[in-house]
């Protein structure tokens, strides 16, 4: 079976890891080929080729920070204990700078992984629940104060009725029982609360907080309509409409 485009390019970098001319451009492309988990495990061999070559024919640091950052994008993908050991082997033979920068490097790319994979301090052991994801959890929404309903107009809210409970229902707003036989005020939906839970609720939302029915008046198109009456009744005595 033929070999694949990408594996006669590994073989051919694998070749230019043993020469000064282009292994730091072979190092460069290795690098870039890591990107892929899969491609990066099968890099292995060839990080071995290239840690074999700077301990045996190239002493210069220019090569071994080349290396360590072909080391560096390896251990990203936890390829082996090896890589790991052929990084820090790297570090030893770089200068101050490099060698910071690459802890630098290797800090960003585990928080990065941590954080892709739901790891480390992005874990669930660590990472505290969001108010919206508790009451998520209750069947309830969390609304952006920048993207909520304007409150239901005072008309409406003294339309509301008071019914009795049939039977035992909890109020979604506060989570309290409400006991069969007992008095809650209903929305238009048919959805039972707490007499003061939904006045509460309904002075800041025109929606039921429970379904979000919301075809009943807003405080803001209430006071739409004041205003609209008012430039009428202004533009009318001015004699606009004559």
């Amino acid at each position: 079976m033929a070999d694949t485009p990408k594996e006669v390019d590994i073989a051919k970098l694998k070749q230019e890891l043993k020469s000064k001319k282009t292994f730091i451009k072979a190092c460069e492309a290795l690098v870039k080929l890591c990107g892929d988990e899969e491609t990066a495990k099968s890099l292995e061999e060839v990080g071995k080729t290239a840690f074999t070559v700077l301990q045996t024919r190239f002493s210069n640091p220019k090569f071994w920070q080349a290396g360590l950052e072909l080391f560096l994008a390896l251990d990203w993908h936890n390829v082996s204990t090896e890589v790991s050991r052929w990084r820090d082997a790297a570090m030893e033979e770089v200068d101050e700078d490099v060698r910071e920068k690459a802890k630098e490097q290797a800090k960003l790319r585990r928080f990065e992984e941590d954080r892709k994979h739901n790891k480390g301090q992005f874990g669930d052991a660590v990472t505290p629940v969001t108010l919206a994801e508790l009451l998520a959890a209750q069947g309830m929404i969390l609304v952006d104060e920048g993207d909520s309903r304007p409150g239901m107009s005072r008309d409406a809210r003294a339309e509301l009725r008071v019914k009795t409970v049939l039977e035992e229902d909890i109020c979604v707003v506060c989570q309290e029982a409400m006991p069969a036989g007992s008095k809650a005020k209903a929305m238009p939906c048919g959805h039972l609360f707490h007499d003061d839970c939904l006045i509460t609720w309904v002075e800041k939302s025109n929606s039921c907080p429970t379904c979000r029915f919301d075809d009943l008046p807003s405080e803001r198109k209430h006071l739409e309509d004041v205003h609209l009456a008012v430039a009428k009744s202004q533009a009318a005595s001015s004699g606009l409409y004559s």
